[in-house]
């Protein structure tokens, strides 16, 4: 079993000197993160994809996560996942080597709630809007994955997701909300 956190970055500041990518937390984002930071010190993240805009990069030094065993988190700041859409995020996903157990994902909306929102839907149709519908800053979800990360490259949450009764049983969903 895999773990996959999808967080969306803390509280940013209005504006930032050079455009929306340069945007830095405010004072309540870096609380936000640390706060975050404080609940997933026992994850054992050992990797982690980061939007390089400098929200991002920021919320993740504030997170602070330990090192797992010994080895620091290893994390790749991507300029693709500043304005990436679902699919680029599930393909930049795919490319974690399948030794590692535990990921996270930080980026910014509308791509982060989205994608927290496909993997509900996919899980339980009934249960996706409340997922995909609030997502605020410095909010985190966690979702178990059941399959080589390669395999989410094609994940499309419509074949899982089945619209009444009379249809065939839905088949097993690889990746569900974790419930620990």
């Amino acid at each position: 079993m895999r773990r996959l956190y999808l967080m969306r970055h803390a509280q940013a500041e209005s504006f930032g000197p050079h455009g929306d990518k340069d945007r830095r937390l405010s004072t309540r984002g870096r609380l936000q993160a640390r706060e975050v930071g404080e609940r997933l010190a026992g994850a054992r993240i050992e990797r982690a994809l980061v939007s390089d805009a400098e929200r991002t990069r920021e919320t993740f030094a504030e997170l602070r996560l330990p090192d797992v065993d010994g080895v620091p988190v290893h994390v790749e700041f991507r300029a693709e996942l500043y304005d990436a859409g679902t699919r680029t995020m599930l393909a930049r996903i795919a490319e974690t080597p399948d030794e590692v157990r535990t990921l996270l994902v930080l980026g910014h909306a509308p791509t982060i709630p989205a994608l927290a929102g496909e993997f509900t839907r996919a899980f339980d149709r009934a249960g996706a809007a409340p997922a995909h519908g609030s997502f605020p800053t410095a909010a985190i979800g966690a979702f178990d994955v059941e399959v080589p990360w390669g395999e989410l490259a094609d994940f499309d949450p419509y074949d899982y997701a089945g619209s009444g009764p009379d249809e065939a049983p839905e088949p097993h969903c690889p990746v569900r909300p974790s419930t620990d």
